[in-house]
């Protein structure tokens, strides 16, 4: 049941973070041009245009308290640090807003110094075009930030999986975060850049669990593993989709780090599911000690063919729930009610609507 003065409280917040961005209007300089179809003055329209779109559904949300308690309050009263809670505020007014009016903490002078960097860390003239938005993945050398690591990636994501490092949450005394010897999930393997951060982390008494389905992403991420064998016995690499149950036929449309499983037509590609459950199962895991999804909102489903694995081991998660607006509510609720006695964290890891993460740990 949901406190009434903490309601009363978070509404309040929301109204002053509302009312405090109503006189801005940002430009480009509030929105990361990787992202655009074209770096051009097109490109900045065509963003107008979209928010327009959506304009009445951000009018019709404004003040809908009750939409906005459903969604979000619930979390906000379980985050643990005030740091989350002040972070979820933020992050309420920009999914409400738009990137036009709010601007994230991230959009500072650090982190556009860091993108400037990054471009230094660049191996030579060799490319790969992935076919998704008008990505070029450079071959990047990560030793001088402190990865023995070469791949072929964006710059937007070396910044946030080993400078910002997306997946640890740093807010408090102890970092939330895999270690040594630790046997993780990777859910989400895209082009390889969260397995090989990973595989990094835990060392050679570690292992990583990485799923990736989409035929054009598993082979730039067999690439990258393959550039890196110190750590390509650690990482063991999967070619289902994770689901609240297996062997499922659903459909999906290879979109790079966007793919997304669909519904059954019959015009788009399909893959077979597993759940977690039966994974760890089947293979005979021994243990494991941190989960971490981003697969593009099929997250909760995910987590429901895990509950036997969470009950057994009691894993740090790092879960995505920026893809739907009611995740906020639904998972964390999901792994509350499991009744293990997780403790929940937030962190925001770009400067615009995409990469909420939450953090649960025993």
């Amino acid at each position: 049941m949901v406190d009434s003065s903490a309601t009363s409280s978070f509404q309040t917040l929301v109204d002053k973070e509302i009312i405090k961005n109503l006189p801005n209007w940002y430009g480009l300089e509030n929105w990361d041009t990787e992202l655009l179809p074209y770096k051009s003055l097109y490109g900045e329209r065509l963003f107008v245009l979209v928010q327009d779109f959506f304009k009445k559904a951000f009018k019709r949300r404004l003040f809908d308290y009750q939409y906005i308690e459903k969604t979000y309050s619930r979390l906000y009263e379980l985050l643990n640090d005030k740091y989350s809670r002040a972070l979820l505020i933020k992050v309420i007014a920009h999914r409400i807003m738009g990137y036009r009016k709010v601007k994230l903490p991230l959009n500072n002078t650090n982190y556009w110094s860091d993108r400037k960097f990054v471009s230094t860390l660049i191996k030579g003239n060799e490319n790969i075009r992935p076919d998704f938005r008008n990505f070029t993945l450079h071959l990047f050398e990560l030793n001088k930030i402190g990865y023995p690591i070469e791949l072929f990636i964006n710059p937007s994501s070396v910044v946030a999986t080993f400078i910002l490092k997306q997946y640890e949450y740093q807010k408090t005394a102890i970092p939330i975060k895999a270690k040594s010897g630790d046997y993780v999930i990777d859910a989400g393997g895209c082009w390889g850049d969260t397995a090989l951060y990973f595989a990094n982390e835990v060392g050679p008494q570690g292992k990583v669990y990485t799923f990736e389905f989409t035929p054009n992403n598993l082979k730039i991420l067999k690439k990258n593993i393959s550039l890196n064998p110190k750590y390509s016995n650690l990482i063991d690499t999967n070619c289902n989709a994770l689901w609240s149950k297996s062997n499922q036929y659903i459909g999906y449309s290879s979109e790079g780090p966007a793919t997304s499983l669909k519904d059954n037509r019959q015009d788009i590609s399909k893959v077979i599911t597993v759940s977690l459950d039966d994974f760890v199962k089947k293979r005979k895991i021994v243990k494991i000690d941190f989960i971490k999804m981003d697969i593009e909102g099929s997250e909760l489903e995910a987590l429901r063919g895990s509950i036997r694995t969470i009950q057994k081991f009691r894993p740090t998660l790092a879960i995505s729930i920026y893809h739907n607006d009611i995740d906020f509510l639904e998972i964390p609720s999901f792994i509350e009610e499991l009744n293990l006695g997780y403790k929940f964290y937030i962190d925001h890891f770009s400067i615009y609507r995409g990469e909420t993460i939450l953090f649960a740990v025993t």
